[in-house]
């Protein structure tokens, strides 16, 4: 290459450079700012002589990477232009993107990751890269001098799996906020008693932050499309086993979401401790999603959307429901759908649904059965006044050879209890029937030394008894069988006529799935009640 076509290539790429920075308009300052430079110091490493052989070599080839250069911006953001004037799905997908920038809080020092699409498997987060130096040696989408969240074209029309992204997202907050730095102390701490292996390695750290991200950022439904993503895929030097990924995601998300604190001692129990540990400020902003009764933010609308992709609906439908979202001013409430799959489950239910127990010719509600009473050993009762129990439990003592091993009683708070209806009462006259059942409750179970338990309860919202639920593995074939009723509360609506499900177990046995939520149920109830004294 002569000096002349070398300073007239030289010239052109200038110019064109020049019309790309014209055309970045309206992307944001902070980009623009980043690409400048990049390209600045890109022009720099082209400048000096090439009169000898060697030197004009050298400048051929800076000139090429230079074409090269401006080659990957021109793609990375006039593609992603391209898309976003084709169509909206682009730019739904990069507003839930800023969306969840903006809910991740102001105290971050890097710009918001750009949102380009690459023939990719998977989505990508790409670190900002240091200017200049190897800038000039490699044009690839790793050496960008901006962040950017790379997204396979396909994935752009499958709104439902855009929580994916959200993960990316994570490693650039990681980035920016220095989280892994942070936990990694706690964690060398811990290794002094526990080896934790690789988990001090901040490759593998950083993975299960960025997967807990996906889950502060979007929502239950989020956590569960990762966990979704889940295989079996094994540890490598940069990852964690996807198993131990699903197990510390599921343990640091529920740690968060109930203000617990994840126990166990093995490593995983750790690693997810200490992301708690980290992240527990987001307590009240996750609670709030996951009550929320639909999706106010864009970066909540894919989690609602995967939640009815599992439910069996059509990608057309999804498709049609996330543009719904976005178009209206509400966002996102889900459409009902009914699937073979919902037709399935609500008849597995049906069989189990019987009627609230009530007393004939009682104006009180739900009075526990006789025989239950007589044959069971550890009881929790979640009510409203309990009005009908003590009278019960002198009558199962006539038929029992021992005392109950614990009765826990679970009665209303007053402001919820006064918003209910039973046999015709309500208001103050509940909260006096409430305290006469607890004061008879109390002197009748520390008369017998009977162990007990007396709460007062807000929420959740729902009646229920348990009998011999919990350890029920380690029972003998010969015991009694788990058993769980519950029956749910309409305010406004006397208890007398809910609907009941009744729930059985054999002993020795695992609890079935419906069964073990409920025990769940319960032992958050222990959690978030006040225990009254009990003398």
């Amino acid at each position: 290459m002569t000096p002349a076509v070398h300073d007239d290539r030289l010239r052109r790429l200038r110019q064109r450079g020049e019309a790309f920075f014209q055309d970045l308009k309206n992307t944001p300052p902070e980009h623009q700012q980043l690409l400048r430079h990049a390209w600045d110091e890109s022009l720099k490493a082209t400048d000096g002589a090439h009169g000898d052989p060697g030197e004009a070599a050298s400048a051929a080839r800076k000139t090429s990477r230079l074409d090269a250069i401006l080659s990957l911006l021109e793609r990375i953001t006039r593609t992603s232009h391209a898309f976003n004037a084709q169509g909206n799905w682009f730019s739904l997908a990069l507003s839930f993107l800023v969306d969840a920038v903006a809910h991740a809080g102001e105290d971050v020092p890097l710009p918001p990751p750009l949102l380009a699409v690459e023939p990719i498997d998977s989505p990508l987060y790409v670190p900002r890269a240091h200017v200049p130096g190897e800038w000039l040696a490699q044009a690839t989408p790793a050496q960008l001098p901006l962040p950017v969240v790379l997204c396979p074209g396909n994935l752009l029309e499958e709104p439902w799996a855009w929580a994916m992204l959200f993960h990316e997202l994570g490693h650039h907050l990681d980035t920016a906020r220095g989280d892994s730095i942070s936990v990694l102390p706690l964690l060398e701490v811990e290794d002094e008693r526990v080896n934790l292996g690789a988990w001090l390695n901040e490759s593998w750290l950083g993975e299960v932050i960025a997967d807990l991200y996906a889950g502060l950022l979007g929502g239950a439904g989020a956590v569960e499309t990762l966990k979704a993503s889940f295989t079996t895929r094994p540890n490598s030097g940069s990852h964690p086993a996807d198993a131990d990924r699903k197990m510390i995601l599921e343990a640091a998300w529920t740690g968060i979401l109930d203000g617990s604190t994840p126990s166990g001692e093995r490593p995983n129990d750790i690693v997810a401790r200490a992301l708690v540990e980290r992240f527990k400020p987001w307590h009240a902003r996750v609670a709030g999603d996951c009550v929320s009764a639909e999706a106010s933010s864009a970066r909540l609308v894919p989690g609602f959307l995967f939640r009815q992709h599992l439910a069996g609906t059509p990608p057309d439908a999804l498709r049609e429901s996330c543009q719904h979202a976005f178009a209206s001013g509400k966002r996102f409430q889900p459409p009902w759908v009914l699937t073979e799959g919902h037709l399935k489950t609500l008849a597995e239910a049906m069989r189990n649904l019987v009627e609230t127990r009530v007393r004939p010719g009682a104006e009180a509600l739900k009075v526990p059965p006789l025989e239950l009473l007589i044959r069971h050993d550890r009881i929790s009762f979640v009510g409203a006044t309990h009005g009908q129990l003590v009278a019960e439990l002198r009558e199962a003592k006539k038929h029992r050879n021992k005392p109950h091993a614990l009765i826990e009683v679970f009665a209303l708070a007053d402001v919820p209890l006064r918003e209910l209806t039973l046999g015709g009462r309500s208001g103050e006259v509940l909260l006096a029937d409430r305290d006469e059942s607890l004061r008879e409750l109390r002197e009748y179970l520390n008369h017998e030394q009977i162990p007990h338990r007396l709460y007062l309860y807000d929420q959740p919202y729902f009646f229920a008894s348990f009998w011999d639920v919990e350890g029920v593995e380690a029972r003998p074939e010969d015991a009694p069988p788990a058993h769980i009723h519950v029956s749910s509360a309409q305010w406004g609506m006397d208890l007398r006529h809910a609907v009941g499900q009744d729930l059985e177990s054999p002993p020795g046995e695992p609890l079935p799935m419906a069964m073990r939520r409920r025990v769940e149920a319960l032992m958050h109830l222990r959690k978030v009640s006040r225990e009254l004294p009990s003398h």
